[in-house]
């Protein structure tokens, strides 16, 4: 089945143009000359944090998405919430690709909390999760908090890492049983640092990069080679931990990532 993963705006173009694998076709969704639909003259950049912009453009595209999207069984959609183009976007988005039949994932990161953007991040969250069948946010406040000595230029750039590994291992997984293994509705996701991994999983679920209780739900390690090793001890510590049984998951990817559910009702 063919995935689509569709970078929206700014934030998600960032994201989505560096990924190079081939189980993946990708494309952009901005107001910019790299956009895959053309949209606003050269000369206009951005809809100046008015996401009212963003949807109306959007919807003004709408047969063109329609096209964009045809044919593909899964669509991945990445976006930065709290801006213009990528929160108006992204929502009908999701909703063109899940009427044309697809299969929809969202992997969006919402802003820092100085940057006073919030409401305007999560109103559109609340509309996207319930256009997407599944959802994974990064909170950049928890990505900063994990390395308190970045700038602010570096913590996006951590970001942008961590949700494109996290697109990739998504759409390494959602021609298996991707429904059934992540069961919740909303995850976010650590990745599991250097170490033992008997040790440092575990402590990847306790840090989660979104304030979230592994115990709502069932955890998803999608583990590198030599974690998978340890599969049996890892499974026994979580569960002394959390109390639940994680799904762990052999990658053929460098690196381990967790993901956490997050307690979520429409």
């Amino acid at each position: 089945m063919k995935t689509l993963a569709v970078g929206c705006g700014g934030a998600g173009s960032n994201i989505v143009r560096r990924i190079d694998t081939e189980c993946i076709r990708t494309a952009l969704i901005n107001t910019d000359s790299e956009s895959d639909i053309p949209m606003v003259p050269d000369s206009i950049r951005g809809c100046k944090g008015d996401s009212s912009v963003g949807r109306a453009l959007a919807e003004d595209y709408a047969d063109r998405i329609d096209q964009l999207v045809h044919g593909y069984g899964n669509v991945i959609i990445a976006a930065g919430l709290g801006g213009g183009t990528g929160t108006g976007m992204a929502p009908l988005l999701a909703q063109r690709a899940r009427a044309g039949g697809s299969r929809t994932v969202s992997v969006i990161c919402v802003p820092m909390e100085f940057e006073g953007r919030g409401k305007k991040a999560y109103d559109s969250m609340r509309e996207l999760i319930g256009y997407t069948d599944r959802t994974v946010q990064i909170g950049l406040d928890m990505v900063a908090a994990g390395s308190p000595a970045s700038s602010f230029e570096e913590v996006i750039a951590s970001a942008d890492g961590t949700a494109r590994d996290a697109i990739c291992r998504i759409a390494e997984m959602m021609d298996g049983p991707f429904f059934s293994i992540f069961a919740e509705k909303v995850y976010t996701l650590n990745a599991v640092g250097g170490g033992k991994p008997e040790e440092k999983v575990p402590e990847a679920m306790k840090n989660p990069l979104f304030r979230s209780d592994p115990a709502y739900g069932k955890a998803v390690i999608h583990a590198d080679r030599e974690t998978y090793r340890f599969r049996k001890t890892i499974s026994d510590e979580v569960c002394s931990m959390t109390g639940i049984i994680p799904e762990i998951i052999e990658s053929g990817r460098a690196g381990t990532m967790v993901f956490i559910p997050v307690p979520y009702r429409p």
